[in-house]
């Protein structure tokens, strides 16, 4: 992408060697650092200030738009006409699989294939490889396969997908994700298999009962796994376009994201559900917790859920009525407008807390997929796998945590000061953009004390 940008990737990487070296000794897992979590996040700080100081000096013209299209990929549409119905019925057997095990599987959610499929494959691979490989999820997706299936026998191409309906938006799928996300960190029993029953029920008939009323444009309004998934994919350097497997640069898809309220809103969702897991991990959450235990416990979690999303939203709300201030310009139109940056954060902020969950959980998911009943199966060949905590050193994971942070407000960074540079005249956006840099600041401070010092 030019000269430019080769020296403003030189004066990042220079910008974030001082505080690396404050980590030279090497980390251990959360909360036993060998040096001080306020340390490792002045440090982070650092890096953003430096970062966007690098921004407004080699980046003066909008850059990422441009490049949001790539470059064919050689041999790709075959590859992934090769692919496309194996994924799709690699996801409905899936999907029946977790419905049989929550009904008829065991009751340790450790070893029961629905709840390590959902907490570990799903909320977290499904997310990560959609960040890395593109709109994985639309090949994978149950509904969306239902979906082709219908386009097929009317004679349509089955990957001729719906848009989300207009008036909706995506709204009803922030209404399905939250409801998922009280699930799994309120819900005193959330991996017990009858639960997971239900709420695999309530979800698919919620999905199931608006596309029949609403048309195929309802599963892009209200799935909202597909709704997140898909907005994270706007990321990867894969994609696809009118049919095409394409290659381009990282993060320039998500200029091309609808800027709209729903999506604004879905986006805070899952960046303060994130954040209020690491909450939940923290002395003086656990304190004011007490001894409440099981249901006793729900109201105090719903309530600090609700608060942590309201505080995240909250900070990126102020940062843009003072961007507003400064352009004339309406806070919503800036707060949607600018929404996308958020998207590598939430991503940042996924693999920070359950990388080691997805590394080591993962390995769990391949056994129990040999025999999601444990009926004595071996379908895979993969059942007698057991799980290697040696795989992943302490050292890898505290690195990849930090690291991951670190770099997805970077990264937010620059989508920030590229939209900035495409909406408003010279000096204005530089100026416009650090109410916007204080809150990254605050969100990756937060973030990684959150991270470091829990318990």
């Amino acid at each position: 992408m030019g000269a430019r940008l080769i020296l403003l990737a030189g004066a990042v990487v220079a910008a974030a060697s001082p505080p690396s070296i404050a980590w030279a000794h090497g980390v251990g897992v959360r909360g036993d650092l060998p040096v001080p979590a306020s340390l490792a996040a002045a440090g982070a700080a650092v890096v953003l200030v430096a970062s966007f100081a690098a921004l407004a000096a080699l980046w003066p013209r909008p850059r990422l738009a441009a490049a949001a299209t790539g470059r064919p990929v050689p041999g790709g549409d075959r590859v992934v006409g090769w692919l496309a119905w194996p994924l799709r019925l690699l996801g409905v057997a899936a999907f029946i699989a977790a419905l049989a095990a929550a009904l008829a599987g065991p009751g340790d959610p450790t070893q029961n294939f629905a709840a390590v499929a959902i907490y570990v494959g799903l909320w977290v691979g499904v997310l990560v490889a959609s960040a890395v490989l593109g709109d994985v999820w639309s090949a994978l997706s149950p509904f969306e396969t239902a979906a082709a299936v219908g386009r097929l026998s009317r004679g349509h191409h089955p990957d001729a997908a719906a848009q989300p309906l207009s008036r909706a938006g995506v709204w009803p799928g922030v209404v399905l994700l939250a409801g998922f996300v009280w699930l799994e960190l309120v819900h005193p029993t959330p991996g017990e298999p009858t639960v997971l029953l239900a709420a695999m029920a309530l979800y698919a008939g919620v999905i199931a009962v608006g596309a029949l009323w609403w048309g195929q444009g309802w599963i892009r309004s209200a799935e909202g796994f597909g709704v997140l998934f898909r907005l994270v994919a706007a990321m990867a350097p894969l994609h696809r376009n009118s049919g095409r497997l394409r290659l381009r640069w990282p993060l320039t898809g998500l200029t091309r994201v609808e800027a709209s309220p729903s999506t604004t809103a879905l986006i805070l969702l899952v960046l303060g559900a994130t954040t209020f897991d690491g909450v939940t991990r923290q002395p003086f959450w656990q304190a004011l917790a007490g001894e409440q235990t099981g249901w006793a416990a729900v109201p105090l979690a719903t309530a600090g859920l609700v608060v942590t999303v309201a505080v995240v939203a909250g900070v990126y709300w102020l940062a843009m009525r003072e961007g507003a201030r400064i352009t004339q310009r309406r806070t919503g139109e800036l707060a949607h407008a600018f929404a996308h940056s958020l998207v590598p954060i939430v991503v940042a902020y996924a693999i920070a807390h359950y990388f080691s969950l997805l590394a080591f959980q993962g390995q769990r998911l391949l056994a129990l997929a040999s025999d999601p009943l444990d009926a004595g199966w071996n379908l895979l060949g993969t059942a007698h796998w057991s799980v290697d905590y040696a795989l992943i050193s302490p050292a890898v994971i505290a690195w990849v945590q930090v690291g991951a942070i670190v770099l997805g407000h970077v990264a937010g960074v620059v989508l920030a000061h590229d939209r900035a540079v495409a909406l408003l005249p010279g000096a204005t956006a530089t100026r416009s953009q650090v109410p916007l840099l204080f809150a990254m600041v605050v969100y990756t401070i937060g973030g990684l004390v959150l991270l470091l010092r829990g318990g």
